[in-house]
This record gives structure tokens, C-alpha cells and sequence, in this order.
């Protein structure tokens, strides 16, 4: 049975030509920044409601996808503020 998400272009998958190849790892650089965004914040939140365990898994997530974004071209996030 397929996920409801199946339909959702696979960012695994190298497109054929040099410019589509690039184009798609743009796309999963933007898409993982925006995930370490997201995790980033959801961190904050489980870390102010004294929920520690929450908070380390976000923060892997969160680390996971900046490495990812890093990897594909994209550029890292200043979360500094």
C-alpha cells in the first residue's frame, strides 16, 4: 500500500542532466534548511516546557539536516540571535 505521500517527488533520486541535478539539490538543500529552521524552534520549545529527552532528538534533527543542507550547496544558518 502506497504512503499518502507518495505522490511528493523523491529528493534521493539524481535527475538526468547537469541543470536538473542541480535544481534538485538546491530543492533538498532548501527543504533540509527549512527542517533544521523548524527543529531549531520545536528544540526551544520542549527545551522551556523542561522536556530534555524531546529536546536532544530535535537538536540530532536539527543537526542532521544542517549537515545535509551543508552537503547539498546550501548555506548554513546563523541561529545565533
Amino acid at each position: 500500500m502506497p504512503r499518502p505521500d507518495a505522490s511528493q517527488k523523491d529528493c534521493s533520486k539524481t535527475p538526468g542532466t547537469t541543470a536538473e541535478s542541480a535544481k534538485a539539490n538546491e530543492e533538498a538543500a532548501s527543504i533540509a534548511s527549512y527542517i533544521a529552521d523548524i527543529s531549531d524552534e520545536m528544540a526551544k520549545l520542549a527545551s522551556r516546557c523542561d522536556m530534555p529527552m524531546l529536546c536532544y532528538f530535535l537538536n540530532l534533527a536539527r543537526a542532521e539536516a544542517d549537515m545535509r543542507a551543508r552537503e547539498l550547496g546550501g548555506y548554513p544558518i546563523d541561529r545565533s540571535a
